[in-house]
């Protein structure tokens, strides 16, 4: 032990070192990321994000995906999701349906526009999920009718 740790020791100071091993192993190091799956950028898309209003219809309004996992998403959207669950869909598809999401976080951007953060209840859609990081959307239009 050297003179300074002695001389620390005796008016009451531990050094880093021995204080961290009254407390055990240090804790293993967070890692960068925190989510389960990875985030992917998402190819040019436009989708719809809707919810069902009174009832009897079906409110949707236009949004764009942002980035996509297994587990989540983000869009972007003009108005502000009134309900926890919605559903979201591609404009632009050939086979792919409209999927039930939660509404995990939402935060208005600094041009006006609405982030919405999405947790799909088991896997995204793996049609979704191609047609936004592999493909891109088809040109194809079809109609989208209301989940």
């Amino acid at each position: 032990m050297s003179t300074l740790n002695r001389l620390l020791g005796v008016l009451g100071w531990d050094s880093p070192a021995k204080k961290d091993s009254h407390w055990g192993e240090r804790p293993p190091a967070k890692p960068s990321e925190r989510r389960s799956s990875p985030r992917y950028p998402a190819s040019p898309n436009e989708a719809y994000m809707g919810w069902w209003a009174g009832g009897e219809r079906f409110h949707r309004v236009a949004a764009q995906f942002r980035d996509l996992s297994s587990g989540g998403a983000l869009i972007v959207t003009r108005e502000m999701p009134p309900h926890e669950y919605v559903w979201i869909g591609l404009t632009k598809s050939v086979a792919i349906r409209w999927c039930p999401v939660r509404v995990v976080r939402v935060r208005e951007t600094s041009v006006g526009l609405i982030e919405v953060g999405l947790a799909f209840q088991a896997t995204c859609d793996s049609d979704l999920f191609k047609a936004l990081v592999q493909r891109g959307v088809s040109d194809v239009d079809t109609s989208l009718p209301s989940p």
